[in-house]
């Protein structure tokens, strides 16, 4: 039974696909690791896995994990599942998902009854564009609804994500140039845009960092991040064999995975450099790597905000990243990091000039702190604003 203290509390229901390592999932457990639970009571809708990061939740947060991977793939595929795994709530749901074909998003309107139950609140946010937002914008009951952006390029389909918009009272996105971004390819959601930025508490990753994971004898360089085509960590190759030309006794580690491990492997070792180069797989918990790392480098394209790089400004760390939307917000080239082109021959130019400069090494790293706009009493300012409205 909800005592008297607890009927007062805002009801707020977060939607996510899962908490698996990344940095959409790291900027939400963030948010709900200090949200206000005297004022707000919170449910988080999980719709893949629960993933890494759960153990941090909070006891406060109520997760509502719904499985819905039996919905996937083709139809018919699907409902074979559904119905040898007795899944009827996902074959129900599947069945909305093509009728959604036909009738639009509107048919989802009966899915949060089939995921929630008669549940109704005061704000919902779906955390993700797709199924997420959809769910928040079309079948949620709630009296506010929120969705976040937090991608650096406009990858949906835009009338259909201008539709669901239009449900919102609000679209929070993670950095101004974000902002523009959407604006440019939406201008009907200017007055939605609010611009919120994933914070980092600088506290909590220093409490994680207990002691270096590797032998540190030779320089240390660290990139963290996923495999993907975006990220571009083969450009990593030409500067680690330009250091290499120079005799440099060095060691590279790349925290992360995905699906393009297997062809930055392959240009590691057709390149000779086994031993220099050294992927260390996913880890949950990167910053002992990043703590000890005499730099940081950040090769990746698209950053809406670039929060692996935040953290290892956080660190202590100097870093060189390539330009991309959120980076170029916070570091000035030259003063608190480098920036590089969008290019491998950039990237090794850059790398080299830090790595050889002794005076600009310094410089940077007396000049390496997170800025003050992404503490997290301030970002929580922010969304607080954001879900009274």
């Amino acid at each position: 039974m909800k005592t008297g203290m607890d009927q007062k509390k805002q009801k707020i229901l977060f939607i996510n696909g899962h908490l698996n390592a990344g940095g959409v999932e790291r900027s939400l457990v963030d948010i709900l690791k200090h949200m206000d639970y005297t004022k707000y009571a919170v449910d988080l809708l999980l719709l893949e896995d629960t993933g890494d990061y759960a153990v941090e939740l909070p006891p406060e947060v109520h997760v509502l994990f719904r499985d819905l991977h039996n919905t996937y793939g083709g139809f018919a595929l699907s409902v074979r599942r559904c119905i040898a795994a007795r899944d009827w709530m996902c074959l129900r749901l599947r069945t909305l998902f093509l009728l959604r074909k036909f009738l639009g998003s509107r048919a989802l309107k009966s899915a949060a009854t089939l995921l929630l139950g008669e549940h109704h609140y005061d704000c919902v946010i779906g955390f993700r564009p797709g199924i997420c937002a959809d769910l928040a914008g079309y079948s949620v009951k709630a009296k506010r609804r929120i969705t976040w952006w937090h991608h650096g390029e406009f990858y949906v389909d835009r009338v259909a994500y201008g539709a669901m918009c239009s449900r919102m009272d609000a679209v929070a996105v993670v950095s101004r140039a974000c902002r523009e971004m959407l604006q440019d390819h939406l201008p009907e959601l200017a007055d939605k845009l609010i611009c919120v930025p994933n914070m980092l508490d600088a506290s909590a990753i220093l409490q994680k960092v207990e002691h270096t994971p590797y032998a540190k004898n030779d320089l240390c360089i660290v990139s963290v991040g996923r495999f993907a085509p975006e990220k571009h960590f083969e450009n990593i190759v030409p500067a680690a064999k330009a250091l290499q030309a120079m005799n440099l006794a060095f060691m590279w580690l790349i925290v992360g995975d995905g699906s393009e491990r297997a062809r930055v492997e392959m240009l590691i070792t057709e390149n000779g450099l086994k031993d220099y180069v050294i992927l260390e797989g996913s880890k949950t918990n990167p910053y002992p790597y990043m703590k000890y790392a005499d730099l940081f480098v950040h090769p990746s394209y698209i950053e809406s905000q670039g929060l692996t790089v935040l953290e290892a400004m956080a660190l202590g760390v100097p870093c060189v990243v390539t330009k991309s939307r959120g980076p170029c917000e916070f570091i000035v080239d030259g003063v608190n990091g480098l920036l590089t082109e969008q290019s491998p021959e950039s990237l090794a130019e850059k790398v080299l000039s830090i790595l050889t400069d002794k005076t600009l090494y310094q410089s940077i790293k007396e000049n390496t702190v997170c800025p003050e706009q992404f503490a997290p009493d301030r970002v929580m300012k922010q969304i607080e604003a954001l879900i009274d409205g």
